[in-house]
């Protein structure tokens, strides 16, 4: 770990954690260590099971928001949430080849996803400043104003998960094994 983050569990993080911590465990049946790290901050920790709660309310089907998750991962280049996304993608049933395609940074086959996956690229790349039409062309792929709207969520849940990711460089879990991934390197020949 680096930058003094730590993996904490209830005991060793801040007292407002501890609840959060639990519930993350009765949830999930274990508690990743990106929440661990994030339990520093009681309210990073809210924020992002908040934030996860709500994307799970987005108009966009599991296959879709795994999708675009995958894409913002992607552009933000976290290693942490591309493993565990991967995975993720798996038990929702979106094809391997289009995982696979997005881990490699190709187009997808099927033309709406693919749509999704470059507008939820496009919008994180370039911090939500895009074209009128990019604009278009996402919704002529099928997707209307509410899907632009739902996609900020998404990408907003990713901001803090790759955010954190990147700053206290998250070891894997466990059920990573098998997915793990190497970032382009753009972000970090930047820095």
């Amino acid at each position: 770990m680096k930058n003094g983050f730590a993996i904490l569990d209830a005991a060793t993080a801040p007292a407002d954690s501890a609840p959060l911590l639990d519930g993350v465990q009765m949830a999930w049946g274990f508690v990743p260590n990106l929440h661990r790290v994030l339990a520093g901050s009681p309210a990073a920790l809210e924020a992002y099971g908040t934030l996860w709660g709500l994307a799970e309310k987005t108009a966009f089907t599991p296959v879709e928001r795994n999708i675009a998750y995958l894409a913002i991962i992607y552009e933000n280049e976290c290693r942490y949430c591309m493993a565990g996304h991967t995975n993720l993608s798996k038990m929702a049933k979106v094809p391997a080849g289009e995982i696979e395609a997005i881990r490699d940074g190709r187009p997808l086959a099927d033309p709406k996803l693919e749509a999704l996956r470059r507008f939820a690229a496009k919008v994180t790349a370039n911090r939500g400043v895009v074209s009128d039409t990019e604009v278009a062309a996402f919704k002529a792929a099928g997707y209307d104003n509410r899907a632009v709207l739902d996609l900020l969520v998404l990408a907003a849940t990713k901001l803090i998960s790759n955010y954190t990711n990147h700053l206290a460089d998250t070891p894997l879990d466990p059920f990573m094994k098998g997915a793990e991934w190497e970032a382009p390197g753009r972000l970090a020949r930047a820095a």
